[in-house]
């Protein structure tokens, strides 16, 4: 790690603080602020190993806080855990890390809470979906960071949820309109299977040349798999990653705002909720 790590703690708000006398509040101020600090400090010499860090200790709504705390440092990245929370109550309720997630600028690595680990994290396997999208290039960047960094099991993974979007050229296939009319009479689900192998063969080749651009900056050697499926996107992911069992996995955001971000959420979110591993979430540039 060449950049300073900064150890942040954000307090909440005294929300009981209207009934307590203005001292007993100041002492209570202080020993949170003196524990506080103190685990802070024990945190920095067991897992910095030398780097510079800092500690902001800083009051007020967490999200609002630590984004704040985003623009003020300049940092490259942030590291957020989870707090397991059932389904439905993060389903309904959200927490700290989404709310930084659906607004940060900067790329947000999700670690959640587990049980300790028996061994050290390992970093050899990485999962890169991909939707082909411009929101999809910062995700590739972070991707070929990783290859140039020692990562050598690389999984590149595409969902084609729908082979009539403008990605896949559909007008571009190919297509015997009289022999289709005749076989879809008798078969009608097969009048749309030449553009679903069209957008398979397409997206083939755009992750393999994926592929190549990564096997080109590689350190040493590296196994990269493509991976094209179809149906929900989520769905998809899901199952390459209970079959692969990656380290990590880089997941790019489309940036959306207002209620549909907030009511529907997104692939990354929804991918961020169901797995056990990090996940790094990098956002759009503005």
């Amino acid at each position: 790690v060449n950049a300073t790590t900064v150890a942040l703690q954000a307090r909440g708000a005294f929300s009981s603080s209207r009934d307590m006398a203005p001292d007993t509040v100041e002492r209570w101020r202080h020993q949170y602020e003196t524990t506080t600090r103190a685990a802070l400090h024990e945190l920095i010499a067991q897992h910095c190993g030398g780097v510079p860090a800092a500690i902001l200790s800083l009051e007020g709504r967490a999200p609002a806080v630590i984004l704040g705390a985003i623009e003020s440092t300049h940092c490259d990245l942030v590291v957020m855990g989870t707090h397991g929370r059932p389904w439905y109550e993060r389903a309904l309720m959200g927490s700290t890390t989404e709310a930084v997630l659906r607004t940060s600028p900067t790329p947000v690595l999700v670690v959640h809470n587990t049980d300790a680990l028996p061994t050290p994290p390992q970093l050899s396997r990485l999962l890169f979906p991909t939707d082909f999208s411009p929101a999809s290039g910062p995700g590739e960047e972070w991707t070929r960071f990783w290859v140039t960094h020692g990562v050598h099991d690389v999984l590149l993974a595409h969902t084609v949820e729908n082979p009539l979007l403008d990605l896949y050229h559909p007008d571009t296939v190919n297509v015997d309109v009289r022999r289709l009319m005749e076989e879809s009479r008798q078969h009608p689900p097969r009048s749309a299977q030449p553009f679903w192998d069209h957008a398979h063969q397409l997206a083939q080749a755009k992750l393999s040349q994926l592929r190549h651009q990564l096997l080109s900056t590689a350190q040493g050697t590296s196994q990269i798999e493509v991976i094209v499926g179809e149906g929900p996107a989520t769905d998809h992911i899901l199952r390459v990653v209970a079959q692969k069992t990656p380290d990590l996995i880089v997941m790019a955001t489309h940036g959306r705002t207002g209620m549909q971000r907030l009511l529907l959420g997104s692939v990354t979110s929804k991918v961020v909720r169901a797995v056990s591993c990090p996940v790094l979430v990098v956002p759009q540039p503005q």
